[in-house]
C-alpha cells in the first residue's frame, strides 16, 4: 500500500474514490473506516514489535526490573489475533526468540 502496488491500493481504492460512489455506500464505507484504520494501527505495531524484536535477539539487553523479554511475549500475544501478524511470527520470531533466549519469564 505505501508503494502504491495494485494490492495494497484495493484495500484504499474506495476512499480515494469516495465523492463519486453512492451516497448510501459512502455510509457503509464511513461505518468501515474504524475497522481498517485498526487494522492498519495493528499492522504498524508489528512491524515495530519485529524491529524491537530482532534488537534485542542481537543485543541481549538487559531485562533485569524492565521486563523487555516479558513485554516483547505479551505484544506477540496481543497482536496473535491477526493473521499477518500470527503468520510472522509462525514462520521467524517465535523460533527466533526460542534459540536467542528471549522469553517470557
Amino acid at each position: 500500500m505505501a508503494h502504491g502496488a495494485f494490492e495494497g491500493l484495493l484495500e484504499v481504492a474506495l476512499y480515494y474514490t469516495e465523492d463519486s460512489q453512492d451516497h448510501d455506500f459512502r455510509k457503509q464505507l464511513d461505518q468501515k473506516h474504524p475497522d481498517f484504520v485498526t487494522k492498519c494501527l495493528a499492522h504498524a505495531a508489528c512491524v515495530l514489535l519485529c524491529m524491537v524484536t530482532e534488537i534485542q535477539a542481537h543485543f541481549h539487553f538487559d531485562n533485569n526490573g524492565a521486563r523487555i523479554n516479558e513485554r516483547i511475549h505479551n505484544m506477540w500475544n496481543v497482536l496473535m489475533p491477526l493473521f499477518d501478524v500470527k503468520e510472522l511470527y509462525n514462520q521467524r520470531y517465535e523460533k527466533l526468540m526460542k534459540d536467542r533466549g528471549i522469553r517470557a519469564d
